[in-house]
């Protein structure tokens, strides 16, 4: 009786090949999507507002591992009457998110209206005090 020696190349092939497909399954902490929208709904989808609309935008997260919390900041990017680039820190918002989800930002216009110009919406993905995502969304607003 004749026996076939144990290929140690076929094996390895193999390991190889399951590291691979368990690679490609495991996925990492990530804003999976960043949307902006002139209604809660997102049924409208847009980056140009009016200076007296509200302004949604909403992230979804996949792939938790563990609880994150999702920042929100927004910047008045090239703004009448403001410095180029200025954060706009009174208007930041955190949401913790236990697991996969979603998490809404909702700005409200100020009383004389947004000022015209381009703003950028950030959300930053925080896990144990790290960052491991973030998206930006440009947005317009319109003079009156």
């Amino acid at each position: 009786m004749t026996t076939k020696p144990f290929n140690h190349y076929r094996a390895l092939i193999c390991l190889v090949a399951l590291a691979a497909v368990a690679a490609c399954s495991a996925s990492t902490s990530h804003i999976a999507d960043l949307k902006v929208a002139k209604d809660q709904a997102f049924a409208t989808e847009t980056t140009t507002f009016a200076p007296t609309d509200t302004i949604y935008a909403q992230a979804d997260a996949a792939n938790l591992a563990g609880p994150v919390t999702l920042q929100w900041h927004i910047t008045a990017v090239n703004v009448t009457g403001q410095p180029a680039n200025s954060p706009i820190p009174a208007l930041d918002k955190s949401y913790d998110l236990p697991s996969d989800g979603s998490s809404t930002y909702s700005l409200s216009p100020p009383t004389a209206g947004w000022p015209a110009g381009t703003y950028r919406i950030e959300v930053d993905m925080m896990d144990n005090g790290q960052q491991r995502d973030k998206k930006t969304a440009d947005i317009t607003v319109s003079g009156s």
